[in-house]
């Protein structure tokens, strides 16, 4: 009777440790892996691109979340681009496996990655990156390289509806003889979704009025100012009447605009050891508020 007792008791504490080592498994093969990010790297120059992704199949995350986040400033692509990388469906919502990021402020950044099971919230992982003082010719480009480039910044990460917004581009360009010049330049977009024209009624709005504008303006004199010091020329008066298209023409072989009411005014220029910058305003302050604003730069010596 007693050795019958002792088979079954040995019997349970069997079934006991077996059922617990396939639970401990399954939480090996599902519940125990943490989303990660991973980073190409983790310093940059202006504008450059970073490429994140998740440690995580597909399969994996879909069992494990309800929903997944990417929280940060900036992606390194055109708003209207169908650009993610490995796009997954958790509860009829895409979220992205992979995302390219970027920053054009000098410092440290972070992107995280926040989930979302039975409705509680959580920071699963985050990434520091850190964005340097630019080494090129201008900003990132060296004149010498003979390539087009094309750099964005697109504000925030997060994968929220949207239909209109703001977006930084920088654009390496040359002429028919090869002579290369930069465009800097701050752009709006907007898209119609099922003929809802909201997306460039709210576009509109952002910037409607010349005081706006003009912050616009100030983002680039700042920028500017701050990687390549003071200008060498500034006109802060009626845009109308600048008088330093002369002193752009010394410099520059890119033609800007001159008859009215499309003209274009250079208001700021800055003479650094390997190129001539300028910022302009396209269209003057008495055009039905409807200027804007770009810098261009080309090089000192070629």
């Amino acid at each position: 009777m007693r050795s019958n007792l002792a088979y079954v008791i040995c019997f349970i504490l069997f079934q006991i440790l077996l059922f617990s080592s396939c639970n401990d498994l399954n939480k090996d093969l599902i519940g125990n892996k943490n989303l990660k990010i991973t980073a190409s790297k983790i310093v940059i120059e202006p504008f450059d691109t970073i490429a994140l992704k998740l440690n995580l199949s597909k399969e994996e995350i879909q069992l494990k979340y309800d929903s997944i986040f990417w929280i940060g400033d900036g992606q390194a692509n055109e708003p209207l681009s169908n650009s993610l990388d490995s796009n997954i469906i958790i509860n009829n919502q895409n979220f992205a496996l992979k995302k390219s990021v970027t920053d054009y402020r000098i410092g440290k950044h972070k992107v995280y990655i926040k989930t979302y099971k039975n409705k509680i919230a959580s920071l699963s992982d985050s990434i520091e990156f850190e964005v340097l003082y630019p080494t090129g010719d201008f900003l990132s480009f060296k004149w010498n390289e003979k390539k087009a480039e094309y750099l964005f910044f697109n504000p925030k990460l997060t994968q929220e509806h949207r239909n209109y917004g703001t977006y930084l581009k920088l654009i390496k360009s040359f002429d028919s003889n090869k002579y290369p010049l930069v465009r800097f330049e701050f752009w709006g977009w907007s898209s119609i979704v099922n003929s809802d024209k909201s997306g460039q009624n709210n576009l509109d709005k952002l910037y409607d009025t010349q005081a706006e504008r003009n912050t616009i303006r100030q983002f680039y004199h700042n920028y500017i100012t701050e990687i390549y010091g003071k200008s060498t020329l500034l006109y802060e008066d009626s845009i109308s009447q600048s008088p330093l298209r002369q002193e752009y023409e010394k410099r520059f072989k890119y033609k800007i605009e001159s008859v009215k009411p499309f003209a274009d005014f250079p208001l700021e220029i800055w003479d650094t050891p390997t190129a001539h910058i300028a910022l302009i305003s396209m269209g003057d302050d008495d055009y039905s508020n409807s200027n804007w604003y770009k810098v261009i730069a080309e090089p000192r010596k070629f």
